[in-house]
């Protein structure tokens, strides 16, 4: 199943547990849940994530914040992909199961 957003910006934090880079670039987020001991997370090693899933994502555009929540028990891939006129697209990318997503519009990061 895949759910495909456009964002008003590039500027997109969160999804996953991460001990650094907490503003992510382009490419796959993959969450699943499992308890691998690790000492660094970053998108050369696929943006895997410490110990749990966390499925929530704020996005920056003209200094305010829009939250994005998706929960799912199943394994779940967002997947950014920049665009060239500022903006990016939000493909959740998962292998089914029952979906609770949720907006958070227009707030600060507080």
């Amino acid at each position: 199943m895949q759910i495909d957003m456009k964002l008003p910006s590039q500027h997109i934090y969160g999804f996953g547990e991460r001990l650094s880079d907490f503003e992510l670039t382009e490419g796959a987020w993959t969450m699943w849940s499992h308890g691998v001991n690790r000492t660094e997370s970053s998108q050369a090693d696929g943006g895997k994530q410490t110990f749990g899933v966390h499925p929530f994502c704020l996005v920056k555009a003209e200094g305010e914040f829009v939250g994005i929540f998706f929960r799912n028990a199943n394994a779940q891939a967002p997947l950014i992909t920049f665009q060239e006129d500022g903006t990016s697209v939000l493909s959740y990318i998962t292998t089914g199961g029952n979906l609770d997503i949720n907006f958070f519009f227009k707030g600060t990061a507080k």
